[in-house]
C-alpha cells in the first residue's frame, strides 16, 4: 500500500483505502493484515473503508469453481472496490496488487476493466513493480507486518510446497 498510495497522491489523486479481502485465510492472517493497513492509513491520514464480512464458504466455493482462481479472486476484489467507490461517489479506483512482481498484471488489468464496465467507475492501472523494493524498505522501516503469501489457503499451500500459483508470473 505504501508506494502505491504515495505515487497516486503525487499524480493528484485523493486516496481512500478499501479493505475487502474475503480471500485471506486464516482469520488471524486477515486480522494481521488489516491491523497493518489500519496503522499505515492512520499514520498517513488516509481514509479507510473496511468491509467486515468474511464469507469464507462463498470465497472457497468461488475459487474452487473458477477456471483460474487468481483471476477470479482479482475480479471479486476489484469488483467490490469499484462498487465501494461508486457507493462513495469516487470516480476512479486502483489496486495495490500492481506493485507485486509476483502477481499476473494482465489478470489485474482484465479484472479491473471488467469491474469498470460493471460499475461505471474508471479503473486506474499503473505498473508499480519498479517500486516493489522501495515498498519493502518503507514497510520494514515502519515495522509493518508483511504477509508471507498472497492470501488464500491455496496460495499458502503453494508457498510451502513451492508451487507456482496460477496468477503468478
Amino acid at each position: 500500500m505504501t508506494v502505491v498510495c504515495e505515487q497516486l497522491q503525487k499524480e493528484g489523486f485523493e486516496v481512500t483505502a478499501f479493505f475487502y479481502n474475503p480471500n485471506i485465510h486464516p482469520w488471524k492472517e486477515r486480522e494481521r493484515r488489516l491491523a497493518a493497513l489500519t496503522g499505515y492509513a492512520d499514520s498517513k491520514n488516509i481514509p479507510l473503508e473496511i468491509d467486515e464480512e468474511y464469507p469464507l464458504e462463498e470465497n472457497i466455493r468461488m475459487l474452487l469453481d473458477a477456471e483460474n482462481r487468481c483471476y477470479a479472486c482479482f475480479l471479486d476484489r476489484l469488483s467490490a472496490t469499484a462498487g465501494k467507490a461508486a457507493e462513495l461517489g469516487i470516480k476512479n479506483f486502483s489496486t495495490t496488487l500492481s506493485v507485486s512482481p509476483y502477481q499476473n498484471q494482465s489478470f489485474i488489468i482484465e479484472a479491473g476493466k471488467s469491474a469498470e464496465k460493471k460499475s461505471g467507475v474508471c479503473f486506474i492501472y499503473r505498473d508499480f513493480r519498479e517500486f516493489y523494493k522501495e515498498s519493502i524498505r518503507i514497510s520494514r522501516e515502519a515495522e509493518m507486518y508483511r504477509q508471507p503469501y498472497c492470501g488464500c489457503v491455496f496460495s499458502e499451500r503453494d508457498r510451502y510446497l513451492k508451487l507456482k500459483s496460477p496468477g503468478q508470473v
